[in-house]
Formats: C-alpha cells, structure tokens, sequence
C-alpha cells in the first residue's frame, strides 16, 4: 500500500500544479497611448485657420518606419509625414512619452524634445521644461518654458464622426523668459489622445509676435491602423 501512495504522489503533484497554473491571471500589461511598431499609420485632416474665412485643410498621413536615431540619451523611431515629406521622432519609456521635432518659425530654425505625455498622470497634474530659443535680433538665446498638463482623463471624445474611450487630454502653455514680455508668445494648445490609437485630435494657436508668427491649425484623426 506505501509503494501505492507514494507511487501517486508525484502524479497528485502534477494535477494540483497545473490546477494552479489554469486558476492564475497573467498580467497583461495595459495598451499605450502610441505606438512606435513599424507601419504603424494615421491619416488626419488638418484645418488651418479654422471657422475663419480664410479656412484651408489637407490630408496628412502620418507612418512609422523602421528607422531608429539616437538623439541625446534616447532612442527615437522615426514616424514619416506624408505632407512636405516631413518627420518626427517619438520615443517611449515607461509612463513617459517623448517627441523630438524640428520646426521653421518664419526663418527662425528650432528644435524641440517635448515630453508631452505621461500617462500615469492624474486631472491636474503637470511637468515642465526649458528650452532655448535663438531669435533674430536677439543677442542671446530666450529661455522658454514648456508645462503640460493633464485637462481630463478617462474620458470620451468623437473626432470624426469615431468614438473613442480613455482618452487623456493635455494643456500645453508656452512662457518666454529672458526679460520679455509676457505676453511675447500667446498660446491656447490643447491636444487628446486615446489609449492604442495615440493623438486623436490637436488644437494649436500660438502668437510670437518678435518673429511673426500667427499659427491656427486643428488636426483631427481620420483613420488609424496600429500595428
């Protein structure tokens, strides 16, 4: 009988582990609010000038490639524009979402590595930066400081005639240092985006009055398909 029972122990053993195995909830971890895997695509309309007379908008696809750059301390993969044959560079770590751009403010050349998202984030938090800017005219270079903020999360949004859920929005205010006034850059930015699917709509105003510059646009997601 002892040769019996301890014959069936080992076999006991297995059925109880794999019981325990079969009851256990992996965890699966939770979807961003971007992605960076290759052929990844969104297709926007972008409005400039919207509700005004002079109203105008085109189609921007947005793809990302296979394509990775070092810029500072970070890997970003680069995602191609297919208006102007632009690029951005979007980096992802942890909670933390990082873009790195570069822009053309009426002749005034400018670099930005933007952390615009966290999504750990809770209603009415915020991060800051700063940046230089170099600017015609001027000696040196102004200090601007960037703050986003967390405006609502969890929430919905319709863009497009598409419902979207757990979206987060961001505010993101602009402040010219160095002495300027404080009205120099006059902003009114607010962007959204939706868990897996990324940006679903961006809201830009901003007015730089030392350099010229007036810019009104709204993007909005047309489609999207996430790799």
């Amino acid at each position: 009988m002892k040769k019996l029972i301890f014959a069936c122990l080992p076999l006991a053993l297995l059925v109880i582990s794999c019981k325990k195995d079969g009851d256990s909830n992996p965890v699966v971890p939770e979807e961003k609010y971007m992605s960076i895997t290759t052929n990844s695509k969104w297709t926007y309309d972008v409005i400039n000038n919207p509700g005004t007379p002079g109203q105008t908008s085109l189609v921007d696809t947005v793809t990302v490639t296979s394509q990775d750059t070092s810029i500072g301390s970070r890997t970003y993969r680069t995602f191609k524009h297919s208006n102007a044959n632009a690029s951005d560079y979007y980096n992802i770590t942890g909670n933390e979402y990082y873009r790195y751009q570069k822009q053309d403010l009426n002749g005034t050349p400018l670099s930005i590595e933007d952390l615009y998202l966290k999504d750990n984030q809770s209603t009415g938090a915020s991060w800051s930066q700063t940046i230089n800017l170099t600017v015609p005219g001027f000696p040196v270079a102004i200090p601007i400081t960037v703050t986003n903020s967390v405006i609502e999360k969890g929430s919905s949004k319709t863009v497009n005639g598409t419902s979207y859920t757990d979206v987060i929005g961001i505010k993101t205010d602009i402040v010219a240092g160095g002495g300027l006034p404080a009205n120099t850059i006059v902003t009114d930015i607010k962007s959204y985006y939706a868990r897996k699917v990324g940006l679903i709509q961006a809201d830009y105003k901003i007015a730089i009055s030392t350099i010229g510059v007036d810019i009104n646009t709204q993007t909005l997601l047309k489609t999207a398909v996430i790799q």
